[in-house]
């Protein structure tokens, strides 16, 4: 049995873009798939990506992909065995080693994919249809419903934030590097995880400025595009207590458990996993959860 988090957002147009509709998206590139297989796949240069159309989709069914982070000829693994032999490993020209994500997209604007470690993000699902289908679509992070009170107790009053992020792709690291971290620290290292405090030591009425505060909202509302972890510590203003926010486990997900595939034994039965997916979209549906989850966009008045 394998493991993933089955992980909620909204999907959006772009703003002075055309609208974005899922089944019409899916059904072009589905076409043009079918006309020349190499369309399928998009090499941004440091990361090489597939979508394959699993269903278009209707008026009321999602659409579903299959969102592959495929290794250029540059990144690929190798085999070993106990003799000490290295080698690489065969693969014909159209082949690549490959981690895929399950995404089902539905009319009323809510998605869902499954997550778990080396599985690409949603975001590389937006980055593939601007550049291959010149279509434009924003994935926007949902949370529980009292995260963002949460985190507006503490506002004034955040004592620490630890963070962790890899960008992934240049163009979807907003606004962060460069105002939080340095832009030089987004170019030379990728990978960064720092954590920014008032100190074991220091005053206990002392906290983080607002200028830094009001950055750790923005990384709090880009979260689900290049963060990998973030911990948010503060005193609360109701309570008077110093509470701890794990901004990932906020989001609106749940963890299931599925099948391996037949044919590939490190894959989850993809059948599965998009039934599982329409089934916790209609639970959170019938039990309020989407409606009222808070959007990353939507914390600090925008959206």
């Amino acid at each position: 049995m394998l493991k993933r988090r089955l992980i909620f957002h909204r999907w959006g147009s772009v703003a002075g873009k055309p609208d974005f509709n899922p089944r019409d998206v899916a059904t072009a590139l589905a076409a043009a798939i079918a006309a020349d297989g190499d369309f399928a796949i998009f090499d941004a240069g440091d990361a090489v990506t597939a979508v394959e159309v699993v269903s278009t989709g209707t008026g009321s069914e999602p659409t579903n992909l299959r969102l592959f982070a495929l290794r250029g000829a540059n990144n690929r693994p190798f085999k070993w065995d106990s003799a000490g032999s290295v080698s690489p490993i065969s693969l014909r020209s159209h082949e690549y080693p490959a981690d895929v994500s399950h995404v089902s997209l539905w009319p009323d604007g809510v998605c869902a994919h499954d997550y778990a470690k080396d599985v690409p993000r949603i975001s590389r699902l937006s980055l593939y249809l601007r550049r291959k289908m010149n279509s434009h679509v924003k994935f926007d992070a949902l949370y529980r419903e009292d995260m963002l009170d949460k985190l507006l107790a503490m506002e004034g009053q955040m004592r620490s934030v630890e963070v962790a992020m890899t960008r992934r792709h240049p163009e979807t690291s907003g606004q962060v590097f460069g105002t939080l971290i340095p832009e030089y620290f987004g170019r030379k290292a990728p990978s960064i995880r720092f954590t920014l405090g008032m100190g074991k030591y220091g005053p206990r009425d002392s906290y983080l400025d607002g200028e830094t505060e009001e950055q750790v909202f923005a990384l709090a509302e880009q979260a689900d595009d290049f963060v990998t972890n973030m911990i948010i510590r503060g005193r609360n203003s109701t309570t008077g207590r110093v509470e701890t926010i794990n901004l990932l486990q906020e989001r609106l997900q749940i963890e299931q458990e599925f099948s391996n595939s037949i044919n590939v034994p490190s894959m989850p039965n993809p059948g599965e996993v998009f039934l599982a997916l329409d089934q916790a979209y209609k639970t959170f549906q019938r039990d309020g959860k989407i409606a009222s989850a808070v959007q990353g966009q939507k914390m600090r008045g925008k959206g």
